[in-house]
């Protein structure tokens, strides 16, 4: 028996991990073209006079209840703006949408084919909101399976919110030169969600307004196997530039419209990011537009608590976040609305098929 599994453990994985060769290539997911990474290909972001204008959206949510056959969620999607460090307000747009909604799965079929659907239900908190809502069909979906990703279920109509939200940002709130930077890439992983995504860049490239995407994670990979901005990290250490960006790959995937960037905004971060631009206005750029993009991007990442992640992205996420306290607090106003309703009294057995591990946690904590 090992007299120290947890040492062993870390003394294998090390040796296993650090085994593998190195790669300049992203690992060629569909109809990947990667371009080598290499320090001669990687760009000085030089700072700009005058900033860009640039809007950040983001979303959030969380669950207040849940059985295997109903879930209700909170959403919220958010935007601000901000011209270097300057925040600017909003002129027509109200910041800050929220909204509830219910996930139902019902079973269909005969006894030769069953198949699980699952219907959603948007409540907004103003009828003034309708408007930033995905249509409730969109959010329908089948499967024959009864294993359904429960996290895509939950996100389903933030992220559809969030697509919707922006178009408005970029219709209302912003002009030609501005960008809207989108919380993550822009690749559109739900079904239906290239729909809200393209009316998007439709109505930015009508604007001349550009849409990029910034990504706080990245789970890619080279073709080595390693960490796809670790990699890029090494490489980049090579490089004399304080803050700069390089290419990695003209397409992602099939379903993701953004020109892939690996990006550095300040030249003490700890961190790089990957970063995207909508292909086709990426592809329109000279090599001064595509640095006035990065530039700006760099100028609002002067914050201290987090130097070279822009402070817009901080904001929205602090402002789309649902947060523990208040999901208790919206738990309570279920919970009351329901006790007024003797049906709930029936299917309140429901959620308690999915809450045995958390009365459990708090008899063990």
């Amino acid at each position: 028996m090992q007299e120290n599994p947890v040492r062993s453990l870390i003394e294998d994985l090390g040796r296993n991990l650090s085994q593998k060769p190195q790669s300049d290539h992203l690992f060629p997911y569909g109809k990947i073209q990667g371009k080598a990474i290499v320090p001669e290909n990687f760009v000085e972001i030089t700072d700009v006079k005058n900033p860009r204008k640039i809007a950040f959206v983001d979303g959030g949510d969380g669950v207040l209840e849940e059985s295997p056959n109903f879930m209700i969620i909170v959403n919220r999607v958010y935007f601000s703006m901000f011209q270097g460090k300057k925040r600017i307000n909003a002129s027509k747009l109200k910041q800050r949408i929220e909204f509830f909604s219910y996930v139902v799965s019902e079973v269909v079929g005969d006894d030769d084919k069953k198949s699980i659907s699952y219907n959603t239900k948007l409540f907004p908190y103003s009828k003034s909101d309708l408007s930033y809502l995905p249509d409730e069909s969109d959010l329908a979906s089948k499967t024959e399976s009864s294993n359904v990703q429960e996290s895509k279920l939950i996100s389903l109509s933030r992220r559809f919110a969030e697509w919707n939200l922006a178009a408005s940002v970029v219709s209302e709130e912003l002009s030609e030169g501005d960008i809207l930077v989108m919380d993550g890439s822009l690749q559109t992983g739900y079904k239906n969600e290239s729909k809200y995504a393209s009316k998007l860049y439709d109505i930015a490239q009508e604007k001349g307004v550009i849409i990029c995407g910034l990504a706080k994670t990245s789970r890619l990979i080279m073709d080595s196997g390693e960490p796809f901005l670790a990699r890029i990290q090494e490489i980049a250490e090579g490089v004399p530039y304080g803050t700069w960006f390089v290419e990695v790959a003209e397409m992602a995937s099939s379903d993701n419209r953004g020109h892939m960037l690996a990006a550095k905004f300040h030249p003490n971060s700890r961190h790089i990011f990957r970063f995207e631009i909508l292909r086709e206005q990426f592809n329109g750029m000279d090599d001064s537009e595509k640095n006035d993009i990065l530039a700006s991007l760099a100028a609002n990442s002067h914050d201290i608590a987090m130097p070279g992640y822009p402070y817009g992205s901080i904001d929205a996420d602090r402002f789309a976040q649902v947060r523990k306290n208040e999901l208790d607090m919206y738990r309570g106003l279920i919970k009351a609305e329901m006790s007024k309703i003797s049906e709930w009294k029936r299917l309140q057995k429901y959620t308690l098929t999915t809450r045995f591990h958390d009365d459990l946690n708090w008899v063990t904590s």
